[in-house]
């Protein structure tokens, strides 16, 4: 297992060289980046003063996670990586570290190469970040009593192969969601302009273009506020088999944005049969955004998807990454917001939490997840 301490080491780039660098990794504009996070840190009024936080290292907009913890006074960041066919464990030591010179966070930061149990046991907050999956029973165990577990994203998307829930229950270990409505946060509205832009990419011009969305979830009441908002002839489904056969073959895309739902949407076994759709309509372009379809079967009847490539549930085809970095900023720095707050109202949090209050946190509660 390798390690590397930021304070041990420098990018060795000046100002200009670690802007050129960063934009060669993904990131077009490195200084906007630093102001978008100082903004973040500003609004939320993050402060991990005393606290170690564990997380991941990542690449191009995913960098950020250990930079905001550093730059709000975290006293250690602990940061897992590990070799992806992002980039490699190398190249995202080099990517946060430069970044962190950039943005003058502390020598505060390590990275861990290794998903050590002892890593965990040392941490007050742990994110459920990529490369810090899973977190398991025996990871679990070797966390302090007092830990908490952040979530990235809102209580009704959580995976359960992620963290063991029940577990961190038996512990007494918090795991709580990110309210991304949170007023002057609004990450999951983000959702609505990711879908057009699947949509420009796939060319469907939108305007003057018939959209069908299915979806029973928040995704698909999102999507189509903001479609409807631009002057599209759009129309949300919980279900394909409510859809006539005249609005299938008018339509220029069907939109698939049901993450929640566990089974096969567009398939022999869903909703809407392959040879049907076919039938009325193999000009249409399917838009997977999240939900499971058959998009090997839909290509062999002639039919477009986009991006295309298997998804299973509870996965998204394209991140909110894919808009910019600032959605990634906002919401890895509200979930920071989360396990602070959790640490410093501990007692207070069953009361806050069955309140059910419209604030930041959310209760995940094994009664509303699809196990």
């Amino acid at each position: 297992m390798l390690s590397h301490r930021l304070s041990e080491m420098s990018s060795g780039r000046s100002g200009i060289e670690a802007i050129r660098f960063l934009q060669q990794h993904g990131i077009t504009n490195p200084l906007r980046l630093v102001k978008l996070i100082n903004d973040a840190l500003s609004f939320l009024k993050l402060d991990l003063t005393g606290f170690t936080v564990l997380t991941e290292a990542a690449s191009g907009p995913y960098v950020v996670t250990p930079i905001i913890a550093a730059l709000s006074g975290a006293e250690r960041v602990i940061a897992l990586t590990r070799d992806s066919r992002f980039a490699s464990a190398a190249n995202v030591i080099a990517q946060t570290e430069t970044l962190g010179a950039l943005s003058g966070a502390k020598g505060n930061i390590e990275i861990h190469t290794g998903h050590s149990p002892d890593l965990f046991a040392q941490a007050d907050i742990i994110t459920n970040l990529g490369f810090v999956r899973p977190i398991d029973g025996e990871t679990v165990a070797a966390m302090k009593p007092s830990a908490v577990i952040p979530l990235m994203c809102e209580a009704w998307e959580f995976r359960p192969g992620d963290v063991d829930l029940k577990a961190c229950r038996g512990r007494g270990i918090p795991v709580l969601g990110t309210n991304e409505d949170y007023p002057g946060l609004e990450v999951f509205s983000y959702s609505g302009w990711l879908c057009l832009k699947m949509l420009f990419e796939a060319q469907i011009e939108v305007h003057k273009s018939r959209v069908l969305i299915v979806s029973s979830d928040k995704f698909g009441r999102v999507i189509e506020r903001l479609l409807s908002s631009a002057g599209v002839a759009v129309r949300l489904f919980t279900d394909l088999r409510e859809v006539d056969e005249e609005q299938l073959s008018r339509a220029d895309a069907l939109v698939v944005a049901d993450y929640s739902r566990e089974d096969v949407i567009i398939g022999p076994t869903g909703d809407l049969a392959l040879n049907k759709l076919a039938r009325l309509n193999r000009s249409l372009t399917v838009i997977q955004l999240a939900g499971r379809v058959d998009t090997h079967g839909l290509t062999e009847n002639g039919i477009t998807v986009y991006p295309g490539g298997a998804l299973d549930a509870r996965r998204m085809a394209m991140t909110l990454a894919e808009l910019g970095p600032r959605p990634v900023v906002e919401l890895h720095a509200a979930g920071l917001k989360v396990g602070e707050i959790a640490l410093r109202e501990r007692h207070l949090l069953p009361a806050r939490l069955a309140a059910n209050t419209q604030g930041l946190l959310q209760n995940v509660k094994p009664e509303d997840i699809k196990q």
